[in-house]
């Protein structure tokens, strides 16, 4: 007797196929592959070249403003100032003047200063990054005076009296440059990355070979 599906109108379970066929070859192949990339990755990163980082710390403020000002009207205009004025320091019209004053090219110096801002502060930390100490702590150095400099012009420049100006002052002065090593777990996650990268891609060529031929 033939049997009947009890549901015929029930959807049947999907079935997955996968459309690789793998041979041992070539996962053993696959694997060495993946292996000698992920060495090789793991190896880029630790001899990566060194970089050094000097810290700068500024703070903003508004004296008489924040010392009259019943609300938080002030403060909250400060923070903004704040982020705007971080932010020029990833423009030519700072990072000229820094790049002359170091004798670097302009590129290089927007690429080598970076900016952290808290909401719970109203200071801005000034990171610089460079292959020696002494060319770190110098573009730090800079960075810092153009910066301070670039907000007082700018008040003095919209006609605002000395009394009611914003200020950026410095509060840390950078130090020298402190080396920073590539950690364990970085080469770990480059090495981890190119081995599943280059195995997967030579696994699926090696089976696309495999159709055409």
């Amino acid at each position: 007797m033939a049997s009947v599906d009890p549901d015929p109108v029930a959807p049947r379970g999907r079935q997955i196929t996968i459309p690789l066929e793998v041979s041992a070859l070539t996962v053993i192949l696959a694997l060495a592959l993946g292996l000698v990339a992920a060495g090789g990755a793991a190896l880029y990163q630790r001899h990566k070249p060194t970089n050094y980082f000097s810290l700068a710390v500024l703070q903003i403020d508004q004296p008489q403003q924040v010392a009259t000002d019943t609300g938080d009207a002030t403060l909250a205009k400060l923070q903004r100032l704040r982020s705007y004025y971080a932010g020029v320091l990833d423009t030519e019209v700072l990072a000229a003047p820094i790049a002359k004053q170091v004798n670097l090219p302009v590129g290089a110096v927007i690429g080598s200063i970076t900016t952290l801002i808290s909401p719970s502060n109203f200071l801005i930390d000034l990171f610089s990054h460079a292959k020696t100490p002494q060319q770190s702590l110098a573009i730090a150095q800079a960075a810092t005076s153009q910066l301070i400099t670039y907000v007082r012009k700018q008040q003095v420049k919209a006609g605002i009296p000395a009394i009611n100006r914003v200020v950026l002052r410095e509060v840390t002065q950078p130090g020298a440059g402190v080396r920073v090593a590539t950690s364990t777990k970085k080469e770990l996650i480059a090495g981890g990355v190119a081995f599943v990268v280059v195995a997967a891609a030579f696994i699926i060529v090696a089976d696309l070979l495999r159709r055409r031929w």
